[in-house]
C-alpha cells in the first residue's frame, strides 16, 4: 500500500490531485490500506501482539528496499540500508524469542 501512496503522491504532483490517474492511484492506496488492516485484525485473533507486531513493521524493510527501484526519485543509501538491516535483524530476534518460548 505504501508504494502504491507514493505512486499516487507523485501523480498527484505531476497531474493535479483532482486527475482521475491519480484517484485511480489512491482509491487502490485505500483499498489495500483496509484490506491489510483486516489482515492484520483476522492475524490478532490467533497471534500475540508482541509477536505480529514486529512482523508487520518489516513491510517498512521491504518499501526501503524496493523503492529505490520503483522511483526514480528515490535512493537507496548506506545509512537507509544499515536501518533497513537493523530492523530485519529485530523482527528476526523477536521471531526467534517466540520461538524458543514455546518450546
Amino acid at each position: 500500500a505504501q508504494l502504491v501512496i507514493k505512486a499516487a503522491a507523485d501523480r498527484g504532483r505531476a497531474a493535479g490531485w483532482t486527475d482521475a490517474s491519480t484517484l485511480g492511484w489512491l482509491l487502490a492506496a485505500h483499498a489495500l490500506l483496509g484490506l491489510g488492516f483486516l489482515a492484520f485484525l483476522l492475524a490478532l485473533r490467533r497471534g500475540e501482539l508482541s509477536t505480529l507486531y514486529p512482523v508487520l513493521a518489516a513491510r517498512y524493510v521491504w518499501v526501503v528496499a524496493a523503492t529505490p527501484f520503483l522511483f526514480s526519485t528515490e535512493s537507496l543509501t548506506p545509512l537507509k540500508l544499515a536501518g533497513a538491516a537493523l530492523a530485519a535483524l529485530g523482527v528476526a530476534i523477536v521471531a526467534r524469542a517466540r520461538t524458543s518460548e514455546e518450546r
